[in-house]
C-alpha cells in the first residue's frame, strides 16, 4: 500500500515536469527600435453592419488594413542665409552677377542674399551661392562670363561626419584645359580649408576655397568649391579637405549626391 501510494505521487511529479516543459517561455519584450510607430499603425476599416433579414451576408474574406496618411514635412522656417566677411557682395563682383543674373532660372536675387565663395573678375570666373533656407542651395559657377546655376534640395542625410553634401559639376574651360568644379557642404564654421599636407597635391590643382552661410537662428554651414583636372580626375578617393581645426576632413573627391 505504501509503496502504491509512493508510486503515485512520483507519477504526478512526472506529469507535472512534463507539463511544465511543454509549456513555451514568456515571449520576450520588444527591442525599442521594434516597437510600432504610431505614425505607421495601421487603422483597421470600420466592420459591416450586420445584415437585415432577407439580405445576403457580406464575405467573411479578413479586412485589409488602411495605412495612416503620412504627414508632410512641416516647410523651414530658417528664412535665407547671409554671407559673412570675404563671402559679401563687393562692387568687383558686379560683372560676374551679371552674368548669374542673366540665367534664366536665378530669379531676383538681393545682393544680401549672395554669397561669394570665389571670385577671379579679371578672367570672368568664380562660384556664388545662396540659400533660400538650411535645405536648399543654388550654386552659379561662372567661367568665361557665362553662369552654369544649378539650384537642388539637399540631402536628407549627412554623408560623412559634419559632411551635408560633395558634388560636382561639369566641365569647365580653365587656363590649364577643362576642368571639375566641386561643391561641399559643411556643418558648422570652421574655415579656412585647405588639402592635408599640401596646398596643391597634384600638379594644376585648384586651391579649396570657402565661405560661411549664417542662418537668423545661429546656424552656420560652410560652402567649398575646389578644381581638378578632369583628365586627373579618379572616381572617388583622393587627398583629404580638412578644416582649420581638423574637426571636418572628408576625401576630396567622394561625391555624395542628394
Amino acid at each position: 500500500m505504501r509503496r502504491a501510494t509512493v508510486v503515485a505521487a512520483a507519477g504526478c511529479g512526472l506529469a507535472m515536469l512534463a507539463a511544465v516543459s511543454c509549456t513555451p517561455p514568456p515571449a520576450p519584450p520588444l527591442a525599442p527600435k521594434a516597437l510600432p510607430s504610431p505614425a505607421s499603425s495601421p487603422v483597421l476599416a470600420p466592420s459591416p453592419a450586420p445584415s437585415s433579414p432577407g439580405t445576403p451576408s457580406p464575405s467573411s474574406s479578413p479586412v485589409t488594413p488602411s495605412p495612416a496618411p503620412s504627414t508632410p514635412e512641416a516647410p523651414s522656417t530658417s528664412g535665407p542665409a547671409a554671407a559673412v566677411g570675404e563671402g559679401k557682395v563687393i562692387p568687383a563682383d558686379t560683372p560676374l552677377l551679371e552674368a548669374v543674373r542673366r540665367h534664366p532660372e536665378a530669379g531676383s536675387q538681393s545682393d544680401d542674399s549672395i554669397i561669394v565663395i570665389h571670385r577671379e573678375p579679371a578672367i570672368g570666373a568664380g562660384e556664388f551661392a545662396w540659400m533660400p533656407d538650411d535645405r536648399t542651395y543654388c550654386l552659379a559657377v561662372v567661367r568665361e562670363g557665362r553662369a552654369d546655376l544649378t539650384c537642388k534640395p539637399l540631402p536628407t542625410f549627412w554623408a560623412r561626419l559634419g559632411i551635408r553634401l560633395v558634388t560636382k559639376g561639369g566641365p569647365y574651360p580653365g587656363g590649364t584645359g577643362t576642368r571639375t568644379v566641386y561643391f561641399a557642404v559643411v556643418d558648422g564654421g570652421h574655415g579656412p580649408y585647405h588639402y592635408t599636407g599640401s596646398a596643391t597635391p597634384v600638379p594644376d590643382a585648384g586651391p579649396v576655397r570657402d565661405a560661411t552661410a549664417v542662418f537668423a537662428s545661429g546656424r552656420t554651414l560652410s560652402l567649398l568649391t575646389y578644381e581638378r583636372p578632369t583628365a586627373d580626375v579618379p572616381p572617388r578617393g583622393g587627398p583629404d579637405i580638412c578644416s582649420r581645426d581638423t574637426a571636418v576632413c572628408f576625401p576630396a573627391l567622394d561625391a555624395y549626391v542628394g
